[in-house]
């Protein structure tokens, strides 16, 4: 008796076991579960198609392997226990470039080196950078028009005390000295949010910076924007909307982009966090004048413009991203820098903002700088020429080429643009770079 219920608990567990190996199978062609999807930049693989010549070339048996590794059951789900083990046991993460420091404080590497100086570009490059944003603000200023620098508090340089030991070390010159330095020697419109956003870690009434998000705090966000009115209309003698905040609460049910961090290295389980604020606004705008305005930034504008401050508080206000896409309320596509007339943009605006954290002040302004003092500061009508037919030397160049036309072809395909101003934007990056050889 007792051998007839060992063989069937053998059976039983046998079932179960070979019904362990099929359930992702089954999970994968049925979906009868469901799994939440990983965050981050995930390419997804479509399933190939299956024809003679894929089969005898081979592509075929490695398209479907990469499309079955990551379509099989539950792998996300796998991805995220084993990302989870890895954080409990080892305090590691295959998020790139997030470092856990202490008490599970979360930072991207690069805020880091800036804080300690690791990424510091040098003296003369950044003189030079601010000598020419100081050439523009007094074009600018001519006309009316202001031009204002602001840098905004990095993680790393808000909570220097949680970074690993391992990763600490003397500071030595950074970026941001030497732009602090220059900006006020020079006599560039600057708002300094880091040395203000650092005044206030201890008595600030709500918390101004994530532990687990990499970007200021919505209240963080919120305090810029009312400064940002404040200093526009100090300096254009202007009133602007009014940005009223409704009483702040604080929640646990965290809003974009508080976690992203977090969210990224996606885990099984979240990480303990504490509370953080969140409000209600509301424009007044009767009686007020809205400024058309260019804010050419990073990352740490995007609170900002989801909130609708370029419509509400400025008027169809642009945010160039990195200075590289264009986005604007009355658009749902962005434009490629490369396509538009910057001199011709940034005469239009009433006000220029250029907002960077610490950890971007290596590239900042992102080359706006030399473009705009090149068009604006001294602008040559006869090197304007030469550069229009230069660009359409290039353009006629890539056309005569079969693959490289069709490159063009497939990229304007992918970003939903038409193949002229995609020609238009490879075209203008080859002369901004100065190639004279065309592959």
């Amino acid at each position: 008796m007792k051998k007839i219920n060992g063989h069937r608990l053998s059976r039983v567990l046998f079932l179960i076991a070979a019904g362990a190996l099929f359930l992702p199978a089954i999970q994968m062609q049925f979906r009868i579960f469901e799994v939440k999807p990983l965050n981050g930049a995930v390419e997804q693989i479509e399933s190939p198609t299956l024809s003679s010549k894929t089969w005898f070339n081979e592509t075929y048996q490695s398209d479907i392997e990469k499309f079955l590794n990551q379509n099989f059951g539950f792998r996300n789900n796998l991805v995220r226990i084993y990302n989870q083990l890895a954080f409990w046991f080892y305090d590691k993460t295959t998020a790139r470039n997030v470092v856990i420091g202490r008490q599970n404080y979360l930072y991207e590497e690069n805020y880091i080196r800036a804080y300690y100086g690791r990424d510091y570009i040098g003296d003369s490059l950044i003189v030079e950078r601010v000598k020419r944003l100081k050439a523009i603000q007094d074009v600018l200023a001519k006309s009316g028009k202001l031009l204002v620098v602001a840098i905004a508090p990095g993680k790393a340089q808000f909570y220097p005390e949680y970074i690993p030991t391992h990763l600490k070390s003397d500071k030595a010159q950074t970026n941001y000295d030497t732009y602090l330095k220059e900006i006020i020697s020079q006599g560039v419109n600057m708002m300094d949010l880091n040395r203000w956003f650092l005044s206030m870690k201890d008595t600030s009434a709500m918390p101004l910076y994530p532990k687990t998000g990499i970007h200021w705090s919505h209240y963080g966000a919120d305090l810029f924007i009312d400064s940002l009115i404040s200093f526009i209309e100090y300096h254009q003698d202007i009133d602007l909307p009014e940005y009223n905040v409704s009483a702040y609460a604080l929640s646990e049910d965290y809003q974009v982009p508080d976690t992203d961090v977090e969210d990224g290295m996606n885990l099984f389980f979240t990480i303990d966090n504490f509370p953080m604020p969140y409000a209600t606004i509301e424009v007044n705008q009767k009686g007020k004048t809205k400024p058309k305005i260019m804010v050419v930034a990073d990352s740490f504008f995007w609170q900002l413009y989801s909130l609708d401050v370029m419509s509400t508080v400025f008027d169809d206000g642009e945010f160039w991203y990195y200075n590289r896409q264009i986005f604007e309320p009355s658009r749902l596509e962005a434009t490629p820098v490369m396509m538009v007339d910057c001199k011709k943009k940034v005469l239009e605006k009433d006000v220029v903002v250029l907002l960077t954290t610490d950890a971007n002040l290596r590239q900042f302004p992102w080359e706006f700088d030399e473009r705009i003092y090149d068009e604006l500061v001294v602008f040559d009508e006869q090197a304007r020429l030469q550069k229009k037919q230069k660009i359409e030397e290039i353009i006629q160049t890539i056309r005569n080429s079969e693959d490289w036309y069709g490159l063009i072809v497939t990229k304007a395909n992918d970003r939903g643009i038409t193949i002229d101003s995609m020609l238009k934007v490879d075209a203008t990056f080859i002369y901004e770079r100065g190639r004279d050889k065309y592959e």
